[in-house]
């Protein structure tokens, strides 16, 4: 076996495996340091296994983005890793070093994740630097990946899950750009060129709009210096906050119906979620996702002989910079879409109408403990956790959530949900089969 692929093999079984830590994300560990060039630096030294994992954040999501520009922040990825293809670019040389790459882009902010061997990493960050903060755009690579995006939009569109997502924020969002799906849609793609890609990257890509999460074998002094060597040349820039436009407050209900060529009815519901300004709330929000989720799944199984009205269920809420939103997303045959649409209205009415238990309140406490703990438990999820918060608000807040979490009241939990769940200012999107011309069911529902 090669000297490199025996270090494949390892960095696998860490990417995958527990990194066994207690507390897991343990502040006597990380040190912070925003170095001369303005990159901000967060390191974690663990020691167990001689890898490292690496975030590299920069903010520039989709919700930086204006209607004319819709759609860059994600080409601009694509162009970082996809343009350059020759054998010594980024993604093939940490590849021969038996590394791995990965990047994504969301509504708040573009993540690069590396990991490697920590005999290699060393020789992976002037390169890392290079790679995104030295890029050059040509018209003829941002053509290319242009078509590459609209493939992929075609083949998301297909997944009535994915279609369902993209009506739900579009409804949701009248002012501020959360509304528009993170690739922009085919028609702001095509009108995206060379100079728009060049604009945004100018704007965003800079050290004052970026950070650094790195934890594994690595010494947090030495990778202070090695950082400000690798990251020194390129021009710091200013610490970007976009003005967008504030989302004026929900107060109606809004629905959407289509209907397709499906053999099921799909619905979700969203209402307006506390972002992460909203700390308390956040965690609260965070009790009342896990609280639904079980009373939710709890519907999918029907007493014997009898047909569950839900046949399958997610409910999802993201912490995010600004106000995001909280989802239940419902399958269900079509002849019970009204009943489960009311059950499940009533289950969120549960939720204003009194504080739940201290039982049910300390189960779900120690329910997110385990979930956060599991979460956490190889290198580059740290790396994750960690980079997440410090691009919206602040790393400490992945340190401190399970003490956050404690604090929540039972009456805490009930205040945020008659804030924000009210039967008033949701959002329903409701996917229906298609009908046959003789069929007039879909006449009966409201």
């Amino acid at each position: 076996m090669s000297h490199r692929i025996a270090w494949t093999l390892l960095l696998v079984v860490v990417l995958t495996a527990s990194a066994v830590a207690a507390p897991i994300l343990d502040p006597a560990h990380i040190q912070a340091k925003t170095l001369d060039n303005g990159l901000r630096v967060i390191v974690k030294s663990e020691r167990q296994w001689p890898v490292v994992a690496l975030g590299l954040v920069i903010g520039a999501g989709s919700g930086y983005e204006t209607e004319h520009n819709s759609g860059v922040a994600h080409l601009v990825e694509h162009l970082l890793f996809e343009e350059h293809r020759s054998t010594d670019a980024f993604g093939p040389q940490i590849e021969d070093m038996g590394g791995y790459v990965n990047a994504v882009v969301t509504r708040d902010f573009t993540q690069v994740t590396l990991a490697s061997s920590s005999e290699y990493f060393d020789q992976m960050i002037p390169l890392l630097a290079q790679s995104i903060f030295a890029a050059k755009f040509t018209a003829e690579a941002v053509a290319q990946q242009k078509r590459i995006i609209l493939r992929e939009m075609a083949d998301r569109l297909s997944s009535t899950v994915e279609l369902t997502n993209i009506f739900t924020w579009q409804l949701a969002y009248t002012e501020h750009p959360y509304g528009r799906p993170i690739p922009g849609s085919p028609t702001q793609l095509e009108d995206l060129d060379v100079h728009a890609v060049r604009a945004f990257y100018n704007q965003f890509y800079r050290l004052h709009n970026a950070a650094v999460v790195v934890v594994g074998d690595v010494d947090a002094e030495a990778f202070f210096e090695l950082a400000e060597e690798s990251f020194g040349g390129y021009a710091p820039g200013d610490k970007v906050v976009p003005q967008v436009p504030a989302e004026p407050p929900q107060t109606e209900v809004r629905t959407r119906i289509e209907q397709l060529e499906r053999s099921i009815t799909l619905l979700q519901f969203a209402w307006h979620a506390p972002g992460i300004a909203n700390q308390r709330e956040v965690c609260a929000m965070d009790l009342i996702y896990m609280i639904m989720d079980d009373w939710l799944n709890q519907m999918v199984e029907a007493p014997e002989g009898d047909k569950p009205l839900l046949a399958g269920v997610v409910v999802s809420y993201l912490t995010q910079r600004w106000p995001g939103l909280f989802s239940i997303t419902a399958v269900t045959e079509p002849a019970y879409e009204v009943d489960l649409r009311a059950a499940i209205l009533g289950n969120i009415e549960q939720l204003s109408a009194a504080p739940v238990s201290d039982e049910l309140l300390a189960a779900t406490k120690q329910r997110i403990y385990g979930q956060y703990a599991f979460s956490n438990e190889a290198y580059t999820d740290q790396v994750e956790s960690l980079s997440f918060y410090e691009a919206i608000y602040d790393y400490q807040f992945a340190i401190d959530y399970i003490d956050l979490i404690n604090e929540v009241t039972a009456e805490d939990v009930q205040q945020t949900a008659a804030k924000y769940l009210r039967p008033d200012n949701y959002n329903l999107v409701v996917i229906r089969p298609k009908p046959a011309a003789a069929d007039r069911w879909e006449a009966r529902l409201p």
